[in-house]
């Protein structure tokens, strides 16, 4: 039993260097990506009520470079075009209440680097941790935040930047993955909200949230 028991674990060894040397060796590979994206908007506890910000479902799609580097690491640069955005409802500030519900979408062109750590299982599976600084530009905005209209003249800068902490999993050239992506920089600018408890918290707000992906690694 024990000699069958190795011959086996000998050929799952000998068929997992295999892949690896075939695919997870690379030290350049391209691949694509896209998945799911959960976002809300901060600085708005002061006003918020049961529900007032729920996550908006956006998505993400694009291309990625992968160097795969020794030590377990990897830099995986990605392009991506993602779609974020915030639900809000029914609000209220001291004794004013607003009801209004409305949705704000904004696209964006970006650019995350994934710096990742990882240990490689029999060269197969490889579950790992990544931190991902990101600069990006938006492309366009438009709805509702607040029953304010919103579109791309109300941006205070198209450019965005922050970081994102994450964790996944590669198993063969299939990579699942979960970040929370933090933009540093405020996007809107507050000049159409009159109520000044409001206009305080639009000059300064971020957007923020998760991402769920899926990657193919050619």
């Amino acid at each position: 039993m024990r000699k069958i028991f190795t011959i086996l674990l000998a050929v799952v060894m000998m068929a997992a260097s295999a892949v690896r040397l075939s695919a997870s060796d690379k030290f350049v590979s391209f691949g694509v990506k896209a998945g799911l994206d959960f976002t809300n908007m901060t600085k708005f506890e002061d006003i918020k009520k049961d529900g007032f910000f729920k996550s908006y479902t956006g998505f993400n799609a694009g291309v990625l470079l992968n160097l795969n580097l020794p030590l377990g690491f990897e830099v995986q640069p990605e392009l991506l075009y993602v779609q974020t955005g915030i639900n809000s409802k029914d609000y209220s500030i001291g004794s004013l209440t607003i009801s209004e519900n409305s949705v704000l979408r904004t696209g964006s062109l970006r650019l995350p680097v994934n710096v990742m750590w990882g240990i490689n299982i029999l060269g197969v599976v490889k579950p790992f941790v990544m931190v991902a600084p990101y600069i990006g530009c938006a492309l366009y905005t438009n709805g509702k935040l607040l029953g304010i209209d919103i579109s791309n003249s109300d941006f205070k800068s198209r450019l965005e930047y922050g970081v994102g902490l994450g964790f996944g999993v590669t198993v063969w050239k299939i990579q699942a993955s979960f970040k929370w992506n933090w933009t540093l920089s405020p996007f809107l600018d507050s000049s159409k909200f009159t109520i000044p408890a409001i206009k305080d918290q639009v000059e300064s707000a971020k957007l923020q949230g998760g991402e769920i992906s899926l990657a193919f690694i050619f």
